[in-house]
Formats: C-alpha cells, sequence, structure tokens
C-alpha cells in the first residue's frame, strides 16, 4: 500500500488554480485553498495502488511499456525510471506516428545507428574532420528525438504519460492503437479515455519521483516473473529438442539395421547362385514382361509407321489403247410405255 505522508510530504495534493481546473476533475478534488485546488491523497493513493498492479500484470506477460515524460521536470524522471526497467522512453519530443506508424519511424532508427557506426569507426574510414562533424550533429540531433525508442519491440502493453495536456499527441496515438494509458493527472488536465488516472501534481520533480517509484517497483516485479516464465519456456524447449533428437536418433539407427539385415540378405542370395552355377544347375532367368505391340516397335495398322504389313506392288490400272474418252457413267435404257393414241 502507498503511503500518503510520502504523497503529501512531496506536494502531489497541490493542483492548479481554481480558475484553470477541469470539471472533469472534480471526483479527485478535496478542496480549495488560496484559490488552488487540492487534490485528495487518499483517492490517488487507491488509484497509483490499482494502476500498479494493472502495470505489473502487464509486464508479467512479456510486454514492453513505454515511458514518456517531456516536460522539463519530468524528463530525468522518466528516463531514469526506464532505463531501471530496460524500457523504451520518450522524454524529448514525441515523434509523431511511433505507434500508429512505427515503420516510418523505423528508418529514422536506422538512420541514426548508421551515422552512429560510422561516428565509431572514424579511425578507419576515409572521412574528412567537416564531415566527421556534421555527422556528429546528426547523430546527437536523432539521439535526442528518437534515442531512447531504438529498442522499442512489440506488441506494446502500455504506455506511461506525465501530464496529459502536454502530451496529447502521445494520448491520441494510444487510443487509436487500443494501448492503454497510465497518466499523472493534474486538476487542469482532462481524464476522459485514460484507463488508469492517477491524480496529482504533474510539475513538480518530487511528486512525480513519488508517483514513478511505485510504478519503477511494480515494473520490475513484473518484468521478475516474465523473466522466469521465459526461462522455463526455454526448458520446455530444449527438453522438446532432446526428445526430437533422442526419436530421430533411434528411427537412424533403425534405419542402419534394416538396411543391414537386407545387404545380409542379398549377399546370401548372390552366394547361393554362385553355388548353383558352379554346380551347374540351371539358373532360370526372369521372364521378360509382356509388351504389346506399339510397346514391341511394331506398327498397329499399315501405315502408321515401322515396316508395312504387306509387301505386294502396288496394282495400277491403264486403259487400251486407241478407246473413246470417258463420258461419264453410262445409263440404263429404259423402254417407253406405249403411249394411247387419239381415235380419229
Amino acid at each position: 500500500m502507498v503511503d500518503f505522508r510520502l504523497l503529501v510530504k512531496a506536494g502531489v495534493h497541490f493542483g492548479h488554480q481554481s480558475s484553470r481546473w477541469n470539471p472533469r476533475m472534480a471526483p479527485y478534488i478535496w478542496g480549495t485553498k488560496n484559490n488552488v485546488h487540492l487534490i485528495n491523497v487518499a483517492k490517488t493513493a487507491v488509484q497509483l495502488e490499482k494502476a500498479c498492479k494493472a502495470l505489473e500484470a502487464i509486464i508479467a506477460e512479456g510486454k514492453t511499456v513505454l515511458w514518456v515524460g517531456t516536460k522539463k521536470p519530468a524528463q530525468a524522471v522518466m528516463r531514469n525510471a526506464a532505463e531501471k526497467v530496460a524500457m523504451p522512453y520518450v522524454t524529448h519530443r514525441w515523434i509523431g506516428g511511433t505507434l500508429t506508424n512505427f515503420s516510418q519511424v523505423k528508418k529514422s532508427v536506422t538512420r541514426y545507428l548508421h551515422f552512429k557506426d560510422v561516428v565509431a569507426k572514424a579511425d578507419v574510414a576515409q572521412y574528412t574532420k567537416k564531415e566527421l562533424n556534421s555527422f556528429q550533429k546528426i547523430v546527437d540531433r536523432l539521439y535526442k528525438n528518437i534515442g531512447g525508442i531504438v529498442n522499442l519491440t512489440w506488441p506494446i502493453g502500455a504506455i506511461i504519460v506525465i501530464d496529459v495536456k502536454k502530451e496529447h499527441s502521445a494520448i491520441k496515438e494510444a487510443i487509436a492503437a487500443d494501448i492503454p494509458v497510465f497518466a499523472l493527472v493534474d486538476t487542469n488536465g482532462d481524464p476522459l479515455n485514460i484507463q488508469y488516472v492517477i491524480p496529482g501534481n504533474d510539475d513538480s520533480v518530487h511528486a512525480i519521483e513519488a508517483v514513478v517509484a511505485p510504478l519503477v517497483e511494480a515494473a520490475l516485479s513484473g518484468k521478475k516473473v516474465a523473466d522466469a516464465k521465459k526461462a522455463e519456456q526455454e526448458k520446455e524447449l530444449e527438453l522438446l529438442r532432446e526428445k526430437k533428437r533422442a526419436e530421430r536418433k533411434e528411427q537412424d539407427a533403425g534405419k542402419a539395421a534394416i538396411s543391414s539385415v537386407n545387404q545380409a540378405l542379398v549377399e546370401k542370395l548372390e552366394k547361393d547362385d554362385e553355388e548353383d552355377s558352379s554346380k551347374g544347375k540351371k539358373v532360370v532367368a526372369h521372364k521378360k514382361p509382356f509388351t504389346g505391340r506399339r510397346d514391341a516397335g511394331a506398327p498397329s495398322r499399315p501405315g502408321s509407321g515401322g515396316a508395312p504389313r504387306f509387301n505386294s506392288p502396288k496394282r495400277t490400272f491403264s486403259k487400251p489403247a486407241g478407246s473413246a474418252p470417258s463420258q461419264g457413267p453410262r445409263k440404263e435404257f429404259v423402254p417407253k410405255k406405249d403411249t394411247p393414241t387419239k381415235k380419229d
């Protein structure tokens, strides 16, 4: 359970001026003093406890959590927290499309790694001093923007945000990508569409540290669980691999035994044939399989190829000399019937 006194000592209960408040934060406001809203620390502790449990469960599943804090009081705190748990972070400027169009952001990451490698191998590569200085400037600029998301891997389980007004672009992308949001929300912020609202002061370094510290502890405990699960899975995979190797060895041994038996049988048959031939026994040869006329190469009908069936000469017909040319086929003579004559 989060200690109330530590939150109060860090100044988590201080909000913004009452004239700059957001009505949706009314359930988390305790009262007003000197025209400044005071946050209910009891609700902050309850919400922080819920967020810690949810964060631990997400990281225990092996998912990545992105830590976002680009305002000056939150930059160092979020960077240190992310480095403790070995997670990606954004502390300089949110790059549009980091969650919704990461394929394009990955190109900038590749460019950063390329120039970083060039600068690291400056002794080997033949570049002028001016070129190396320009490369170093590119590396420094890219490191500020994307240095924390070089090792960003998917799936992303959640993002942790400090100041919802400052990081509205990141929250919009997370909502579009259906990624849960953990946010430290001040009295001037909008808690709408944020799954885990942690009401508190987002302008003080001490207040941000007091809220982030329990989240870091929850992340570390969740990571231990994830590492244990991963180790168990690797052990199971190794056992399965060993089992498959043993099965393959048994199969190979069986095949070798069968092949040796077959070889012995073949050698025995060959030896028996040699003995029979030496004793003078007639060795029965295997009959050739029956093949049809087509398979034997003989033509199936005259003129279909190969030798003709009959070798008799062709008969030629010639007309006798002096015969009249033919006038077509002869017609049969049909006598005319007697027709009756007209009497005189």
